[in-house]
């Protein structure tokens, strides 16, 4: 996660970015000090994280930054009475950062606050619940109940469903998904261009997809879905990851099932299931879903214990000192 970074050196400077950090600070601030080499979704974490960080030093009236090894652990200690430890590492990570880009002694790598950190490791192996995955059938269901709808924001999120399915879409990849990425080579059955690749569409989907596109104004924006106000007004912003979080968790109420908690990567693993049960392998899959590595292909199949084989061959072990 830590970025190529300019140190920051001069005194001024310095003293200047401790004070705007020694409270709570913003993204744009955060941005400007990482020297904008992070997406927005992840600046958006960070400050989150840095925050929740400081809050927890100025109610017991200790020093954010920089940080003792003391204050990080009773920190950790606290947060993991609550948090998940992909939580935990994540704070760690963030700390970390904002340590090294002003040239402060990392308290992560201290003795004490490692030997906590793998302790928590063991203590809270497995707790990382995996998403609801949609699967096809869910997909089935909602098409049957939203074909026939009116309403704008059934139409858009429909179409959404079915290309996030079908092509195993990020939430990301959606956010930033463009009209001039359809491909009408057949009226039947559109396909779709994704980093050099292309994807054809079922005919369902062809059909939600073209339904919501006939309701935008192409020249408007180049982005396929947007955001609708409560006049059923389409703007010409794209939706953010806030509002595609929400229209995915919508999907389970939809279906009268509030037990699904559905999330961002619930249609990536309901794909993946998709992709196995039909017969491809889990490199054949990696590829269809633009992962880097199979590690998630696997484990979203279930195959455990070869994601986690394969996850070391990515690990990188720091030293103690």
């Amino acid at each position: 996660m830590l970025k190529r970074r300019t140190n920051l050196t001069k005194k001024d400077e310095l003293n200047k970015y401790k004070e705007i950090l020694s409270k709570t600070v913003t993204t744009e601030q955060l941005a400007e000090l990482t020297q904008h080499q992070y997406a927005h979704s992840s600046l958006l974490a960070m400050t989150k994280d840095w925050n929740l960080f400081t809050e927890f030093c100025l109610s017991r009236q200790l020093c954010p930054l920089p940080a003792t090894s003391t204050t990080v652990r009773q920190f950790i200690e606290k947060e993991s009475q609550e948090r998940k430890f992909s939580t935990i590492r994540r704070y760690t990570v963030t700390i970390t950062v904002i340590h090294k880009f002003l040239s402060c002694p990392d308290p992560i790598r201290s003795t004490d606050v490692r030997l906590l950190l793998m302790s928590l490791r063991q203590e809270k192996k497995g707790d990382n619940k995996q998403a609801d995955a949609f699967d096809l059938t869910h997909l089935q269901m909602l098409n049957k109940r939203m074909q026939h709808s009116k309403n704008k924001r059934d139409i858009r999120d429909l179409a959404i469903y079915f290309l996030m399915f079908e092509c195993a879409l990020k939430r990301a990849e959606l956010r930033d998904f463009q009209t001039s990425q359809l491909l009408d080579h057949n009226p039947q059955h559109l396909h779709v261009a994704l980093h050099h690749e292309t994807y054809g569409l079922s005919a369902e989907a062809t059909q939600a997809i073209e339904k919501w596109r006939d309701l935008i104004d192409i020249s408007d924006s180049p982005y396929l879905f947007r955001s609708i106000d409560r006049h059923q007004n389409i703007a010409a912003n794209k939706l953010n990851d806030s509002s595609i979080y929400r229209i995915l968790r919508h999907a389970g109420e939809r279906l009268g099932m509030k037990h699904l908690k559905f999330s961002g990567q619930s249609t990536r693993i309901g794909a993946v299931r998709e992709l196995h049960k039909q017969g491809m392998k889990v490199r054949e899959i990696q590829s269809f879903g633009r992962w880097h590595s199979p590690v998630m292909p696997a484990q979203y199949v279930g195959d455990t214990h070869s994601a986690e084989t394969m996850m070391l061959r990515y690990k990188s072990f720091k030293p103690w000192k």
